[in-house]
């Protein structure tokens, strides 16, 4: 007797020598973390000796650097070994596209098991570097039409690595990648205050203290599993984080070394050799990849653009410096500003802006001294004619994608500015950010005052802000919002018609305007922005639907009220091609069906809604009810006990289940049944005349 295939029996070998030549790889980055606020680089302020620890049969390298300061492009580029204009995700909230080829769709067609678990949701599945993961764990199930709660933008670490560590133990007999991300050290601030008293000091000190501890705790369960000294363990950021320096407290408006240096450790399996212990030549991520898949026996696909850095960490030199990119189109996006570029290559670097800047890192690391403005030379003019050939060829191939409203709130609550601007001018057209940083952080700590609800605080530096530009749609649209939630809705209302007039296609602006109206009691002119909401996102109303469909529900309710039940209908059967198991649209579908006498439709529909609600009272009596209409007593009788066991104080289940067994001959039991829905409701009217008109029949 065969038990098991020949093809299953290959694929078990295959596993096996996977498992014999190829190993364990772990890829760990912490989001926003500054090289510099590591002790194994330099950092004088808290220690991390558990990060430190990996340096021990490792390889540093010192100047690493990311091609983007955003978790969402950084991270594209590091898995994908491509650089932003070329794989099409310059921002947070875009889509990477299918086309694209991730390191663990690589590794997973070399037998490699595959799992990423992530700590915020700028890198939720819905962006697209799941590619290639088995497992892809980013729980977060936010939605537009509630506000935002921290756990719906990141996971405390803890959290995360314990998700790890589960699929770890159930994978670890087969080769495996496992890609871990950390987000505590990005705002908001969500370390348990019990957690918070063990680690004083600023913020975002205390959460590294955090974040060291963690991966201590995790480093022991590997030792003890025996996987640590098995695996390729790679330690890394996404980017820096300003700090106050050159004026950026955060992180993607600027590209300067504050957010653009991260820290690079290789840490090599056991009896590895011929590994230095660091090289300082300046290297990008777009390495880390490559370096992986040589280490795993693996040859980088073409589209890959970064070089490995195995021939550095065995102490060799490269022929030729290496040009490292990256670029920055956050201000241009968000605040009308001019896109960034630059390029380091060896110890000087280049920043093309309206006013460009060039700078000696090994003299000037944090790059005060601005060697173009002082001294132009013909070796800063060569940088700047390699940008411009990289500009040309990015612009060429850049694209992007509009983020649905869902993610828009989302970021928005992250910090970041979150709604395009509407610049169609050239990337490098506008003002210096710069010349915008002061507003830009004003904008920012607005977003964090309305985070802790100060909305009149808020306000007013939104204000500030939109009086030196008025075009910035975000910050429009959160001072409107702010309005809402103190139930300013005509003066909410002004400011998101300023946002529809300029922007027409804002489908977030019109179905915020339309609530206002609703508030206002406007209900004709919600209908004309509901309306117009649903047009803006009509080729895209699936991938818009966190928003779109609220508006289709709001609109088909305003269609209800105005008797205009033709329309209604069809928006509630649009709804349904939407979302099947659309509550609003069955039920109210089932009451229109049952006004015209349709009743085989409205249980139809009825059945929809308790599916889409099972614990929903109303739509089970309403099915009871119909189902006695239509002499399904046994159906009725299970609907409308479920209804009142679910609602007890309501009289309408008891009323119906009474008439259930009225029509059984069962008068007695009609009487209790009436009682009880004169129990739960003593005016009852329906069950005051039943119970009198049995009473009387006696």
């Amino acid at each position: 007797m065969r038990l098991f295939s020949i093809a299953a029996a290959a694929a078990i070998l295959s596993y096996a020598a996977a498992a014999a030549t190829s190993p364990p790889i772990i890829l760990i980055s912490i989001d926003t973390l500054r090289a510099d606020h590591v002790s194994a680089f330099g950092s004088r302020g808290r220690p991390t000796p558990n990060i430190d620890s990996l340096a021990k049969g490792g390889t540093l390298f010192t100047q690493a650097n990311t091609q983007a300061p955003l978790t969402l492009p950084s991270h594209v580029s590091m898995l994908t070994s491509t650089r932003p204009f070329a794989n099409g995700v310059n921002d947070n909230g875009q889509v990477l596209g299918p086309a694209a080829v991730t390191l663990a769709e690589v590794l997973k067609k070399r037998g490699y098991m595959t799992g990423a678990f992530v700590g915020g949701f700028v890198l939720d599945r819905r962006f697209g570097l799941d590619q290639g993961f088995d497992h892809y764990d980013s729980p977060f199930q936010a939605t537009a039409d509630r506000e935002t709660d921290s756990e719906d933008l990141k996971r405390l670490g803890g959290d995360v690595v314990a998700a790890a560590t589960k699929w770890t133990e159930q994978n670890s007999t087969r080769p495996f990648f496992l890609f871990l991300h950390l987000f505590d050290l990005h705002t908001p601030d969500n370390l348990p205050a019990q957690v918070r008293k063990r680690f004083p000091g600023p913020r975002y000190t205390a959460e590294l203290g955090y974040v060291d501890e963690l991966l201590g705790q995790f480093f022991a369960y590997l030792r003890k599993q025996g996987l640590y000294d098995k695996a390729l363990i790679v330690f890394t950021s996404d980017h820096g984080e300003g700090l106050g320096d050159h004026g950026e407290n955060s992180h993607g408006f600027f590209i300067y070394q504050s957010t653009l240096a991260v820290p690079l450790i290789f840490h090599w399996p056991a009896g590895s050799t011929g590994f230095a212990a660091r090289s300082d030549e300046p290297v990008s991520l777009l390495g880390l990849a490559p370096t992986i898949l040589e280490i795993a026996s693996a040859p980088a696909p073409p589209s890959f653009q970064g070089r490995s850095l195995v021939p550095l960490a065995r102490g060799g030199k490269s022929a030729s410096l290496e040009e490292i990119y990256a670029m920055s189109f956050y201000g241009r996006n968000h605040f009308n500003t001019s896109a960034l570029w630059s390029m380091r290559k060896g110890r000087y670097k280049y920043i093309h802006a309206p006013r460009p800047e060039f700078y000696d890192l090994q003299n000037d690391p944090a790059e005060q001294k601005n060697l173009w403005a002082s001294n132009r030379t013909s070796l800063a003019q060569a940088y700047a004619d390699r940008v411009a050939a990289i500009r040309r060829q990015g612009s060429s191939q850049s694209q992007s994608t509009d983020p649905s409203p869902e993610v828009l709130a989302r970021l928005r609550s992250l910090g970041y500015l979150a709604g395009s601007s509407g610049s169609k001018g050239p990337p490098d057209s506008g003002p210096d950010p710069k010349d915008r940083i002061g507003d830009y952080e004003t904008y920012r700590r607005a977003v964090t005052l309305t985070g802790t609800k100060r909305f009149a605080e808020a306000n007013r530096l939104l204000r500030e802000v939109l009086g030196r530009d008025g075009n910035l749609a975000e910050a429009r649209i959160l001072l409107a919002l702010n309005m809402q939630r103190t139930g300013q809705h005509s003066e909410a209302a002004q400011q998101l018609t300023t946002v529809v007039q300029a922007a027409p296609a804002n489908v977030a602006a019109h179905y915020y305007l339309a609530n206002s109206y609703v508030q206002l009691k406007n209900h004709n002119a919600a209908i004309k922005e509901l309306e117009a909401a649903l047009v803006a996102a009509a080729d895209r109303t699936r991938e818009w639907k966190a928003i779109t469909i609220p508006a289709g529900e709001l609109l088909a309710r305003l269609l209800l009220e105005r008797k205009d039940y033709g329309q209604a209908r069809s928006q509630y059967e649009q709804l349904l091609k939407l979302e099947e198991a659309n509550y609003e649209a069955h039920y109210n579908l089932a009451w229109m069906d049952t006004r015209e006498q349709r009743l085989s439709d409205a249980v139809r529909h009825l059945q929809g809604a308790v599916k889409a609600r099972p614990e929903d009272a109303a739509a089970r009596n309403a099915l009871g009810g119909l189902y006695l209409r239509t002499s399904k007593l046994t159906e009725a009788e299970a609907e409308l006990t479920e209804a009142a066991r679910l609602d007890p104080k309501s009289p309408w289940a008891y009323y119906n289940l009474g008439l259930v067994s009225r029509a059984r001959g069962d008068n007695a039991g009609a009487m209790k049944f009436f009682r009880r829905a004169l129990t739960a409701q003593p005016d009852f009217r329906p069950a005051q005349e039943a119970l009198a008109a049995l009473q009387k029949s006696e």
